[in-house]
C-alpha cells in the first residue's frame, strides 16, 4: 500500500473566499483519523442521490493526524499573514488508486498542483462573514484538481512511515520481479 504524508487543510484564507480560524483547522484534526478519501468530491446531484458516496470512488483513507505550526511560505500564504496552523495525515492509498499516487508524484516533483485534497464538511460560519468557527463533521477528504484551503501531498512514505527517495521506489513493471 502507497502512502502520503499530506496536508489536509490550512489556516486563513482558502480559494473559495472562507476563513479557517484555529478553532476550525483544530475541529478537522480531531476528526481525521480514519476519514475516508474519495476521488473528487461529489456533485450536488450526486449528494442528493448518493450521500454515503460510491465504494468506486474510495481511494484512500487517513492515519496519524496532527497539527502543526508553520511559516507562511509552508503553508503557501504571503509573510503578511504571519505563522499559522496545518493538518497534516498519513493518506493510505488503496491498491487500485495507483493513479493517485501518480498524480500526488506529479505534484510533488513539479511543486506545482496538478492534483490537491478538499475537505468535504459542514462548517459553521460566524453570522455575517465567511470566517469558518468551526467544522462539527468532516464527511471526507477527496483528491481535486484545485484545492482550496492548502490541501496538498508533500511525500511518498516508505512501508515503515518515513521518507522513501525516489530513487528507492520501484517501477510498476519491476514491483512483481524478484
Amino acid at each position: 500500500m502507497t502512502s502520503w504524508r499530506v496536508v489536509i487543510l490550512r489556516e486563513g484564507p482558502a480559494l473559495s473566499g472562507r476563513t479557517y480560524t484555529r478553532a476550525a483547522v483544530a475541529d478537522v484534526a480531531r476528526q481525521v483519523d480514519g476519514l475516508r478519501c474519495f476521488a473528487d468530491h461529489p456533485t450536488a446531484l450526486g449528494d442528493r442521490l448518493q450521500p454515503a458516496r460510491s465504494v468506486r470512488d474510495l481511494v484512500g483513507r487517513f492515519t496519524d493526524a496532527s497539527v502543526r505550526e508553520v511559516a507562511p511560505s509552508a503553508a503557501g500564504l504571503p509573510e503578511a499573514h504571519g505563522p499559522g496552523l496545518v493538518v497534516e495525515a498519513t493518506l493510505h492509498l488503496l491498491p487500485h488508486a495507483g493513479w493517485v499516487d501518480d498524480l500526488a508524484a506529479a505534484t510533488a516533483a513539479s511543486g506545482r498542483e496538478v492534483a490537491g485534497l478538499s475537505i468535504d464538511a459542514l462548517a459553521r460560519l460566524r453570522p455575517g462573514t465567511a470566517v469558518v468557527e468551526a467544522v462539527p463533521v468532516v464527511r471526507s477528504c477527496d483528491v481535486v484538481t484545485r484545492a482550496s484551503a492548502g490541501g496538498r501531498f508533500l511525500r511518498r512514505l516508505d512501508s515503515g512511515g518515513g521518507r522513501a527517495p525516489p530513487a528507492q521506489l520501484p517501477s510498476p513493471a519491476s514491483a512483481g520481479e524478484g
